[in-house]
């Protein structure tokens, strides 16, 4: 965990500045996001959406200031900070809020959607409202405003996976997710927890082999010069909370907590549209420009050593009736 003054020295160094820079007004509220890549993403880019969307429906008076590159601290402190209102939003794995919303772990069992059209239908409907209200009853310090994601997760080795029998023993970095190691587990892979910066030297000293990952991430990150290999397993359709401060919501007048309200779904309805659109370019790039050596393998293999370990777990849980729901 980074010590409490890194935060303020952060802030107090130069951000990056989504609009013309100007002294604000006593009337003014100036909101803090925190980015873990950087801006010229479609996370950067929805960030940079909700701004414009709060200037124009605050006539100013509200305005974003985003900290890309994990200038504020990793996922993990992120998260921490927006429950403490020291950073009013953020774009969080759901890994980050299972230990006390278990609930919304349900987006990450593997094959759960069928496509990106499903995906959105869900969360950006009742099931995506539901485990947004269920969010305000088990984590009050937050407030789910949407949904960011719709790109496609896929295997990414050190050495070739064609079919199940390569996963086994294969040490992967995983997000701290009960679903996921429980489903990695049931293939024969070992999942470990690992900072997201610190996956590129992990792979490179062999620390692991492999990890779960989008295309973006993939060339973004550069992990393509330490595993050079992608399976596509098409096991995940990333799914982002979209996280605000429920303690500076509160401290808004009510017409700019509506903005904020609204904003958060133009942002994330935004974000999901322009990040499903750069899986295929990004996966182009990885291998015209960057020769990574991508297989097709048997899902359906894979869909069903998952889906025998993970029934039980997700009752156990309690995600059966979500899961069921999102299967009709």
């Amino acid at each position: 965990m980074l010590p409490r003054y890194s935060i303020a020295a952060a802030l107090a160094a130069a951000p990056f500045l989504v609009t013309a820079l100007a002294t604000p007004s006593l009337a003014e509220k100036k909101l803090i996001a925190s980015l873990q890549g950087p801006i010229e993403t479609s996370y950067g880019a929805a960030f940079q959406e909700m701004d414009k969307c709060l200037r124009e429906r605050t006539d100013g008076e509200v305005f974003v200031e985003i900290y890309p590159d994990r200038q504020l601290g990793d996922l993990t402190e992120t998260f921490e900070q927006v429950r403490e209102g020291t950073v009013d939003m953020a774009a969080v794995a759901p890994g980050m809020m299972a230990e006390f919303m278990p609930e919304i772990q349900v987006f990450v069992i593997p094959f759960i959607f069928r496509d990106f059209d499903h995906w959105k239908e869900i969360v950006n409907g009742e099931v995506g409202d539901d485990i947004s209200s269920l969010t305000r009853e088990k984590l009050p310090e937050i407030r789910i405003l949407g949904y960011y994601g719709g790109s496609v997760r896929q295997l990414v080795t050190k050495e070739p996976v064609e079919s199940i029998d390569d996963v086994q023993g294969l040490v992967m970095r995983l997000l701290p997710s009960e679903v996921l190691h429980t489903a990695w587990s049931a293939v024969g892979a070992s999942p470990t927890v690992m900072a997201y910066g610190e996956v590129y030297n992990g792979l490179q000293l062999g620390v692991i082999q492999g990890l779960e990952n989008e295309p973006e991430w993939i060339a973004r990150m550069k992990f393509y010069e330490q595993a050079p290999n992608i399976a596509l397993t098409e096991h995940e359709i990333v799914t982002r909370p979209f996280i605000f401060s429920e303690k500076t919501l509160q401290s808004l007048p009510e017409e700019q907590q509506q903005a904020v309200l609204e904003c958060g779904k133009v942002s994330a309805e935004f974000e999901q549209e322009m990040e499903h659109g750069l899986d295929q370019k990004y996966l182009k790039e990885l291998t015209d420009e960057h020769g990574v050596n991508v297989t097709t393998i048997d899902k359906a293999a894979f869909a069903e050593k998952i889906s025998e370990a993970m029934g039980p777990f997700v009752d156990e849980i309690g995600l059966t009736d979500l899961a069921g729901r999102i299967r009709q």
